[in-house]
Formats: structure tokens, C-alpha cells, sequence
């Protein structure tokens, strides 16, 4: 066997496969993790980036990066290079690492995923991934295990996490289900109907407002759907809206049809003081930031010590986090990196988009 045959080889039966059980594991990784060793995402993630640096060497060549990938790797850098300055540097180092391993992950799907049929199987993966956690999810319910009071969600996972991450399975489901075989369409029906109930469980507001986001596919891909497709999604529409009203578990259908609790105002002050203390913390720093991962630092010596043990501040929102810790060199660089990704975004066809 030579070369460019053992390249096609451990591309075919090694890297690609375990890339795919990769992104299956994603949605339910907190439910996968092995004592001692971690979760299963990062067992499997490992060796796929070392089956496609395989790949690659003996290629010889790689798929010329995009200017989306070149940004989340200068933007990675940055958070790197900010422990030079940081008001934590233990922080700092541990979510630059975090960085580095998602622009890995991003460079792996990159290099491994060059085919729009390669394409579908991943996101056919993350729906499976999305399905095993709504079942877990369903599960729990069945058995009466509570997450939270009267909510639920697969093992390790906070309901709110549970729901946002199986509610991104929606759309590729529905997207899947418009173009696959016989076998796909209702694999992908019975996963997105998993998905809903899973957030109906999870009773998240959140996940609720992104679920019915996620069936916006049906008007904006109406043209392209045959009337089965149409139907199935109108069906999958109507379940989620009876389960908001009807089917759901009282405290559900409670929680998800009414506005946050009077005591939320209290909790809207505090966040309000956190957002203060961050924007004070960035006027000390405005061009470098106080480091990344190390706003609860930032913010400590004006709110003091968190009342709850173990607790840390966080500033609830992921642009103002971006900029206090990264500065506006930092955020510059992040906004112009999400402006490359949305053109990317404009310029698909319309079902992708």
C-alpha cells in the first residue's frame, strides 16, 4: 500500500469514524464521562486529531484554511498572550487551553469534512447525540429524578444546558429529514420530536424561545420542502406548541407560559451591579482587558467575596465578558472574527443558510 493509498485508508475507516463519534458525543458528553479518565468527548476527540495529523502527513498537503479559522486562531492567541497581563494568570492559562482545544476541534471538522455528504453525516451525528441525551432526559422523568425541582435533564447536566443543546439539534434534524433516504427522514422526525419533549422537561425558557427559533426553517426552506416535509414539520410545530400548553407537566407548562418571579428583579440588580463592576474593571484596562477567564477576579475586589462557598461571578453576558477580559483589541478581534462567520453565513444557499 502506498502512500496516498494508506492516507485514503486511514482517512476512510479511522479519522473520519472517530471524528463522527466525536460530534455524537457531544450533546450528551456530561452523561459519558469515565472516572479517572474524563468525559468521552475528550477520549474520542484525541485520537481523531491524531488520526488526522496522520492523515495529513501523509497527504503531504491540507485543505487551505478560510479566514473564519485564521481569526479563531489569532483570536485563541490573544487569550494566550493576555497571561502576560492577566489578574489571574491560573484562570487565564485554563481558558486560553479551552480556546486552543475549540479551535482544534474546528480545524479537525475543517480537515476531515469536505464533502457536502460528509456534511450531513456530521450533523446526522449531532442529532443522534441530541437524541440519546432527550432520551436520558425522558428517562429521569419516568423514574421521577429530579435535576432541579420539578425539572429535568440528562445525568450531569443542567436542565437549561440540557434544553439549549438538544433545541440546536432542530434544525439540521429538519434539514436531514428534507433530504435523506426513508430511514433518515423519520430517524430525523423522531429525533426532533425527542428534542421537544426533552426541552418541555427541561422547562428552560431559553431553550423554549431557541426551539421555536429552530422551526423557522420550515418558512424560510417552504419552496424547497416536498408536502410530506411540510406536514411533518407543521406536526412537529403543533406538538411543540400543545406541549407548552397541554402536554407538558404542570410546573412545565406553568414555568414556561409565565414571565420570571417578582424576586427575578432582585436578581436583575445583582447582575446589573455585576455589569458596574465589569465596566469599571475595563475602564482600569480598556485596551488589553483584565485577562481572559478572569472576570470573577476583575470584579471581586468591588463586589467582594461571593456569599455562596465555592460560588464566582459571572458577568451573564458573553460580549461584555469578551471585552472586559480581552479589551477592545481583544473584542475587535472577536467582532470582526463573528463578522466573517455571518458573510459566510449570508452567502450559503438559502436551506443552509
Amino acid at each position: 500500500m502506498n502512500r496516498p493509498e494508506l492516507a485514503a485508508w486511514l482517512d476512510r475507516c479511522v479519522a473520519w469514524p472517530l471524528v463522527c463519534a466525536f460530534v455524537f458525543s457531544i450533546p450528551w458528553e456530561k452523561s459519558l464521562a469515565v472516572p479517572g479518565l474524563g468525559t468521552a468527548t475528550r477520549l474520542l476527540g484525541g485520537p481523531a486529531l491524531v488520526a488526522a495529523a496522520g492523515v495529513l502527513w501523509l497527504r503531504r498537503s491540507h485543505r487551505r484554511l478560510n479566514a473564519g479559522l485564521v481569526l479563531a486562531a489569532c483570536f485563541a492567541a490573544w487569550t494566550g498572550l493576555s497571561c502576560l497581563w492577566s489578574v489571574s494568570r491560573a484562570a487565564t492559562v485554563d481558558r486560553a487551553l479551552t480556546f486552543v482545544q475549540l479551535v482544534l476541534m474546528v480545524w479537525l471538522i475543517w480537515e476531515t469534512c469536505r464533502t457536502s455528504r460528509r456534511q450531513r453525516q456530521l450533523l446526522a451525528a449531532y442529532v443522534a447525540g441530541s437524541a440519546a441525551a432527550s432520551i436520558l432526559t425522558l428517562l429521569r422523568y419516568a423514574q421521577g429524578l429530579e435535576t432541579y425541582y420539578r425539572r429535568y435533564a440528562a445525568p450531569g447536566f443542567d436542565p437549561n444546558d440540557l434544553g439549549l443543546t438538544v433545541a440546536l439539534s432542530v434544525p439540521p434534524a429538519l434539514y436531514l429529514a428534507a433530504r435523506g433516504g426513508a430511514f433518515m427522514r423519520w430517524f430525523c422526525r423522531f429525533s426532533a420530536a425527542l428534542a421537544v419533549a426533552a426541552v418541555l422537561l427541561s422547562a428552560s425558557r431559553t431553550a423554549l424561545i431557541v426551539t421555536f427559533c429552530a422551526f423557522s426553517y420550515t418558512a424560510l426552506a417552504w419552496r424547497g420542502l416536498d408536502r410530506a416535509q411540510r406536514w411533518w414539520n407543521l406536526i412537529l410545530f403543533g406538538f411543540l406548541l400543545c406541549g407548552v400548553l397541554y402536554l407538558a407537566p404542570p410546573f412545565s407548562r406553568q414555568r414556561l407560559t409565565t414571565l420570571p418571579p417578582p424576586e427575578a428583579g432582585g436578581m436583575l440588580h445583582n447582575r446589573k451591579q455585576i455589569w458596574k463592576a465589569g465596566v469599571r474593571a475595563l475602564l482600569s484596562r480598556p485596551l488589553l482587558g483584565v485577562g481572559a477567564g478572569a472576570f470573577p477576579e476583575a470584579v471581586e475586589p468591588e463586589l467582594g467575596i461571593p456569599a455562596t462557598p465555592g460560588h464566582r461571578y459571572v458577568a451573564h453576558n458573553a460580549y461584555l465578558s469578551v471585552l472586559v477580559e480581552c479589551g477592545l483589541a481583544g473584542f475587535g478581534l472577536f467582532a470582526l472574527w463573528l463578522g466573517v462567520l455571518a458573510a459566510y453565513v449570508w452567502m450559503l444557499r438559502p436551506a443552509e443558510k
